[in-house]
């Protein structure tokens, strides 16, 4: 019984880091590029701009997959950010019938721009901290390696 209580705990604290860090994200991202450009961006357009700049390319199905939509709700979101010229499609490598969606010229550097804007606010958020965030960022690395174990070996 101890056992699925102290799990039950720990995963109370990881709910309420994860809504923790989400707020601190919502503020910066919808406080970000307060400009004609991105004003219309709603945060699952950002978040895909963001997923793209990492990732380079996708196909529709991996897109609604990852962002738990339906295949025709992601094509109305790469639509609206095709037609404001954030992103292109291109045929795959591997097989020329595939279609995936990728960063235009003008998607990248809104990319490159938010990163490194993202980059100076979580800095400085960091070095706000006591001992300017070593423990902070030691408990982030054993939480980024736990996160690449479970994306490797659960499939939820």
């Amino acid at each position: 019984m101890d056992v699925i209580n102290e799990d039950l705990k720990l995963g109370a604290e990881i709910d309420d880091l994860f809504i923790g860090l989400l707020e601190i994200m919502w503020e910066h991202v919808s406080g970000a590029y307060v400009s004609s450009e991105t004003t219309s961006f709603n945060i699952t357009e950002h978040y895909l701009v963001e997923f793209l700049g990492k990732k380079q390319n996708a196909s529709m199905s991996e897109l609604s997959n990852i962002f738990h939509v339906v295949p025709t709700t992601m094509t109305s979101i790469v639509d609206r950010l095709l037609r404001k010229g954030y992103l292109k499609r291109v045929h795959s490598e591997e097989d020329r019938r595939v279609v995936l969606v990728g960063l235009s010229e003008q998607g990248k550097k809104y990319y490159q721009r938010h990163r490194e804007e993202s980059v100076q606010v979580f800095s400085n958020l960091i070095s706000r901290l006591p001992d300017k965030g070593k423990k902070f960022c030691k408990s982030l690395r054993g939480l980024n390696e736990s996160l690449l174990y479970l994306r490797k070996n659960h499939k939820a």
